[in-house]
């Protein structure tokens, strides 16, 4: 198969010169006549298998999947299957232009949460993500890109090494009641948030001047500072008095539905694109999927965990991958002090016998499979102890590792104690977060993650060389360059990314400012809805 790059240079080389020879194209392409026959070729096989008539509708999804709908030739490629198969969008989610006229907006989004969740009054981190990203501002937004977007600070500066960070505020920082939003409610929100294991100390230097003392170096530190929200220092004023583009019409905690509106005192002076906004909670894949058939319900982001749930629904209205950049994976953490998985040649033989294509039909497809691939190896003979959480897709992902290589599967009695005296493997799904800030947790030597104690001074040393670098593009290299040793040595074997899906009758554009959910919610004030007329 010819790189794709190629293919998609060749099929926007013929739509420019659509008479265009094939010495032509090889002479515009810098490539020989005989390739261009070939590439032309595996067009044609291509767009024969893209526009049978008998895909499923999970084989579309995982078709689309592999296409970057960014890419001009792709996102043309991606559009002509979905018309094909009968995929059509009622309209377009996306961001707005600058000083663009936008018309009155609404959007509809539906979250699900567990039918086993227990008492209604009891605190929801799902629902709390919603209220937090769309009543609260961040301190900054930090993007996969690497692009830094000032919210309540305008910037983020590291003054001592990395150790040692100044944090520069707005100007007359107020919440919508008028009050100003004071230094110690700042410092109560770091104490709170994913960032307080590394802040040793938090003083003023001045009126808009924070001085933040880490304990140890973190680059990254600007990241964190996404999902640190400054909430009002008095409970009974908690999401009645906000800083955020959205207020909530009226706040119960155990509702299934709730309106937000525009916050007319939003401190960065723009009024939001959507003008309204509803968030409705499901216990159930079948109703959520039946409200945005019927139009009620303009878009449902969920993961990967209830996938195959929605896929035995049938249903036209597609699913859309959130674009992530390598950085969640399924991964099985392989024990090597201990057991049959000290014998490298075993981990090699494991690697080689797990139904990798039983594991992809599942996640992408929900598909159970039932007969999986048992290696014909004469001397295969492993009987390996995989230990999992209960959560969502692990059980069955680590059903399929085990009738591969015939083996049992145990639920974890601890990551740190007992599982390493009695699992040979541990399958986890982990998020590296962005520019891999989070690798050394799981798999430094000190890692305070690292589930059966993996040790190589290779791999410590550049994962220390990575949490002193800043620079996105470097980590990824250095990030990539760590997951690869850490395969030859098998420490973990990759299974397959993790990826999140958005069920919409909206087409969403996705940018570098819409990347993920996050993205989303904190982008609210920036997105708008275009919705075809039906007159």
């Amino acid at each position: 198969m010819s790189k794709i790059d190629t293919l998609l240079k060749l099929i926007a080389y013929q739509q420019q010169n659509p008479q265009a020879s094939d010495i032509e194209i090889a002479h515009g392409l810098g490539i020989s006549p005989g390739h261009v026959y070939r590439c032309k070729k595996e067009i044609n096989l291509l767009r024969h298998q893209l526009t049978q008539t008998d895909l499923q509708p999970g084989e579309v999804q995982f078709l689309l999947s592999l296409l970057n709908q960014r890419e001009p030739g792709q996102k043309e490629i991606a559009q002509k299957l979905k018309k094909q198969v009968g995929i059509s969008y009622t309209g377009l989610l996306r961001t707005t232009l600058p000083d663009e006229h936008l018309p009155v907006s609404w959007l509809e989004i539906g979250e699900m949460i567990p039918v086993n969740r227990g008492d209604l009054n009891s605190p929801d981190p799902e629902l709390d993500f919603w209220l937090q990203n769309l009543c609260y501002e961040p301190l900054l937004v930090y993007y996969r890109s690497g692009e830094i977007e000032e919210r309540l600070a305008t910037n983020c500066e590291a003054v001592n090494g990395y150790s040692d960070w100044q944090l520069t505020l707005k100007d007359n920082l107020r919440w919508s009641n008028g009050k100003p939003i004071t230094h110690e409610e700042i410092s109560e929100a770091f104490s709170k948030s994913s960032a307080a294991p590394v802040i040793a100390a938090i003083k003023s230097d001045s009126k808009t001047q924070l001085r933040v003392q880490l304990s140890r170096e973190e680059p990254m530190f600007p990241f964190y500072l996404r999902s640190v929200f400054v909430l009002p220092s008095r409970p009974s004023s908690l999401y009645r008095v906000i800083s955020g583009p959205y207020r909530l019409k009226r706040f119960c905690r155990d509702a299934m539905n709730f309106r937000f509106e525009p916050n007319p005192d939003y401190h960065r002076g723009e009024k939001p694109s959507i003008d309204w906004l509803t968030l409705r909670r499901f216990t159930h894949p079948a109703n959520a999927v039946r409200a945005v058939e019927n139009g009620t319900l303009d878009l449902l982001s969920f993961d990967l965990h209830p996938l195959h749930s929605f896929h035995q629904l049938s249903t036209s209205v597609p699913y859309q991958q959130w674009p992530f950049f390598g950085d969640s994976y399924y991964i099985l953490f392989l024990n090597r002090h201990r057991g049959p998985l000290s014998d490298k040649g075993k981990c090699n033989l494991l690697k080689q016998v797990i139904d990798y294509r039983a594991i992809n039909r599942y996640l992408r497809m929900g598909q159970i499979v039932e007969e999986i691939n048992v290696s014909q190896c004469p001397d295969f003979s492993l009987d390996i102890r995989v230990a999992c959480s209960r959560r969502g897709a692990l059980p069955y992902l680590a059903s399929i590792i085990g009738q591969s290589a015939g083996s049992s599967v145990l639920s974890p009695v601890s990551i740190k104690g007992e599982m390493r005296e009695e699992a040979d493997a541990y399958l986890a799904q982990i998020f590296f977060g962005f520019g891999y800030c989070n690798l050394s947790l799981f798999l430094h030597s000190n890692g305070q993650s690292n589930f059966f104690g993996y040790a190589n001074p290779q791999v410590d040393k550049m994962l220390s060389r990575l949490d002193e670098v800043s620079d996105m593009t470097v980590r990824r290299t250095i990030g990539g360059e760590v997951l690869s040793l850490l395969q030859r040595d098998f420490a973990i074997i990759l299974l397959a990314p993790c990826f999140h899906y958005a069920h919409s009758s909206l087409e969403i554009q996705f940018d570098d400012k819409l990347t993920c959910l996050a993205d989303l919610v904190q982008n609210m004030s920036q997105l708008t809805v275009e919705r075809q007329r039906t007159d």
